[in-house]
């Protein structure tokens, strides 16, 4: 299981409409494969596949950005990272890989695209 602070659907919207949370700075980590994600995301989302999580936790910003199209928040930043996958057990991965990793500022969205793609009211947020 993991330590993450658990997000709602609203939360995870919220986030992708304006980039924070309750007044903190937020990024979405959506760790589904590839062509998961080409085929609908959220809104704002970054792409990064669970399994390459580990290896890409090394790589010097510079690359990290260059080849996951956003600046991953610093290990002591207040900038919170929310996962999310397909149905939560990959994001609940990714979420303990950043905690071990020293990340301090974890969220996890658990019900995940599931939820988000069968829900009306996420329609708005969600490209394709």
């Amino acid at each position: 299981m993991s330590s993450a602070n658990p997000l709602q659907m609203q939360d995870i919207l919220d986030i992708s409409k304006t980039g924070s949370l309750k007044g903190k700075k937020m990024v979405i980590m959506d760790v589904r494969g590839k062509d998961e994600f080409k085929n609908g995301h959220v809104k704002n989302a970054y792409n990064v596949p669970v399994q390459e999580l580990s290896e890409a936790l090394k790589l010097p910003e510079d690359q990290f950005e260059a080849q996951y199209k956003f600046k991953l928040p610093r290990k002591d930043s207040d900038t919170g990272i929310a996962v999310h996958c397909m149905s939560g057990r990959r994001a609940a991965a990714a979420a303990n890989q950043l905690a071990d990793a020293q990340y301090k500022n974890v969220y996890l969205y658990g019900p995940g695209w599931n939820e988000l793609s069968t829900s009306f009211a996420a329609a708005p947020q969600l490209e394709k």
